[in-house]
């Protein structure tokens, strides 16, 4: 979570806490002669009101928590908590799940070139591609830089690895147009299979390692 999205969840925590605390007070007034039972039942609504609100709001701040800054995907800590949860399906109903490790091939060469700003127009395109070509029950996330991670439910890995062959494929269509200049895109893969054995991030580094034995070679 930034910096300001964890100050806001606290403010909204806080407001919560404050009106739920406000809410038991007003119980023990049920009995108080100074109040009307309208005027506590319009209080007590009201107060239900904003919680509701509270809550709405909470949730949003966890999802934009969860959210990379500039990829329409999740984050890296938010693939690792998915991960970890994926490594307990496994483990108590033995469904594999798989990592995807993609990293995008001289994408500094293209930042050093052509600038940041079609760097980022890059990144972007890349996950709305890998949103657009993955199941819904599927995770897509951005794991810093150039790198992405998708987390495939349900799947071995000769799937997962044919599944990361056509995403390579989806990305090398990718065009981005420029004024004399027309970038192609391309990535390298790595596929690691959960393994309940391992940590989340040690599931995640194997996929990495994966991915550098792969880098170089081609797609198919």
């Amino acid at each position: 979570m930034n910096y300001r999205s964890g100050i806001g969840g606290w403010k909204i925590m806080n407001n919560y806490v404050a009106s739920l605390r406000e809410l038991a007070e007003l119980g023990k007034q049920v009995g108080d002669n100074g109040r009307t039972p309208e005027e506590l039942i319009q209080e007590l609504a009201k107060l239900r009101s904003q919680n509701k609100r509270l809550r709405h709001q909470l949730i949003e701040m966890e999802h934009t928590a969860d959210m990379d800054p500039l990829a329409p995907v999740y984050n890296r800590r938010a693939f690792i908590r998915e991960v970890s949860r994926a490594q307990s399906v496994l483990d108590r109903y033995d469904i594999t799940s798989a990592i995807i490790y993609l990293d995008l091939n001289c994408f500094k060469s293209v930042n050093d070139q052509f600038g940041h700003a079609i760097g980022d127009d890059i990144i972007r395109e890349v996950g709305h591609v890998l949103k657009a070509n993955t199941r819904e029950c599927d995770m897509v996330a951005r794991l810093g830089g150039d790198e992405f991670g998708v987390l495939l439910f349900k799947v071995t890995d000769s799937l997962a690895r044919k599944k990361a062959v056509a995403l390579c494929d989806r990305i090398a269509d990718i065009r981005i147009d420029i004024p004399n200049a027309d970038i192609n895109v391309s990535a390298s893969f790595g596929v690691s299979c959960c393994d309940t054995s391992l940590t989340a991030e040690q599931s995640l580094s194997m996929a990495d390692k994966d991915m550098y034995r792969n880098k170089g070679k081609p797609a198919g």
